[in-house]
């Protein structure tokens, strides 16, 4: 089952913070790991040597990660935050700020919701980059949240150490007995995007959206959607009847 989980990277600037990260994972168990580029992983290599800048970061990062070198090897590079959780389930973020609307989760709830949910379908786990972490826009396509208890003087914690912090607490989960149960398929990250992109097109067509800022509902339906936790087959349902009235309102029954 740890097979399924995925840590996902987002934008990091460090080559260090990356090695470790690999190493982190390998220890406890975790071997898929997926980054969204950053834009200095672009053109040439600062340092002015061969080859392009993102195959010296992850040459200056396996030189860190000692024998994780293979979970770098497979790492796999995304261009946006959407396309890393295409295939994903279900989705926490990272954070120190307040995020309202969504489960807050310490790092070992996640753990345990990682760990069971990754029974039936791939899960993810998305860490911000290093100088701002997740913005709200990158947040809200996390279904969760999850936050590391740290003192208030100094709540921001470095990105490589974050992500030990939760894959030890999902080799803990992975270690005790399962308490995963059958379920339905989950509903895919992608399958999620493509009906809130019929939402948007149906809603503002319809003048259900504010046209100034239509994010807002939008935002308060998917948070409803995410506490119902829907299975693939029930949100292509649901994107199946939007497809429906969209049909109609192109052409209306003479």
């Amino acid at each position: 089952m740890l097979e399924r989980v995925r840590v996902v990277l987002h934008r990091p600037q460090s080559a260090e913070n990356l090695g470790a990260a690999a190493r982190a994972m390998k220890n406890f168990g975790l071997g898929r790991l997926s980054v969204v580029a950053p834009a200095s992983w672009a053109g040439a290599p600062r340092s002015g040597g061969p080859g392009t800048a993102r195959e010296d970061v992850l040459l200056r990062a396996a030189r860190l990660a000692r024998r994780a070198g293979d979970v770098l090897a497979a790492v796999e590079v995304h261009a946006d935050l959407a396309g890393a959780l295409s295939a994903a389930t279900w989705t926490c973020g990272t954070t120190s700020r307040p995020v309202s609307g969504r489960p807050r989760l310490s790092p070992r709830q996640l753990a345990e919701e990682l760990w069971r949910r990754s029974a039936a379908a791939e899960v993810a786990v998305v860490f911000g980059e290093e100088r701002r972490g997740l913005s709200d826009a990158e947040l809200t396509l996390c279904q969760a949240v999850c936050t590391i208890p740290t003192h208030p003087g100094y709540e921001s914690m470095n990105l490589a150490q974050a992500v030990v912090v939760i894959c030890y607490e999902l080799g803990l989960a992975a270690a005790g007995p399962s308490q995963a149960s059958p379920r339905p398929a989950p509903a895919r990250h992608a399958t999620m995007e493509a009906l809130w992109g019929l939402a948007r097109a149906v809603l503002s067509e319809v003048g259900y959206l504010n046209p100034q800022n239509p994010e807002a509902i939008l935002a308060d339906l998917r948070h409803l959607l995410a506490h119902a936790d829907p299975a693939q087959r029930e949100v292509e349902l649901l994107a199946g009847a939007l497809r429906a009235i969209e049909r109609r309102l192109r052409h209306p029954p003479r």
